[in-house]
């Protein structure tokens, strides 16, 4: 596929993500992740990720792309996350997302985020995933 294709499906992917959504339309079928204090994890076990973190938001995550680098099938992007959580804080993050693509899908996701602030944030709501 082409980079400006991939570069439009990652998009939608980051977009889906901030919904709570895994679009298995954009994903290769034995897709995986990459996430900070996990490793590699399965598309299923990062379903229950996303779960456990819907459960704690209170309304949307607005994520905002600060910045896309696309070569072939490598798609890099910078992003923000903003959206309040069930105890009434406000959760604002910084993400780079990796993407590697395999016949126009998603076949590896790279989420590198702000960790620490992230396990600081949910500590006190009982973990994540």
């Amino acid at each position: 596929m082409s980079t400006e294709k991939n570069r439009t499906t990652a998009i939608k992917m980051v977009e889906q993500i901030s919904r709570g959504i895994l679009d298995d339309t954009l994903l290769c079928a034995d897709a995986c992740w990459w996430i900070p204090g996990k490793g590699t994890v399965s598309r299923r076990e990062f379903q229950g990720i996303v779960d456990s973190f819907n459960s704690m938001k209170k309304s949307e995550l607005r994520m905002t792309i600060h910045g896309i680098t696309a070569e072939g099938d490598r798609v890099a992007i910078e992003a923000e996350s903003h959206g309040e959580l069930v105890n009434g804080e406000i959760y604002n993050n910084t993400y780079h997302f990796l993407f590697l693509f395999e016949n126009g899908k998603i076949k590896l996701a790279k989420e590198y985020n702000d960790s620490k602030y992230a396990a600081d944030t949910f500590a006190s709501m009982g973990g994540i995933g």
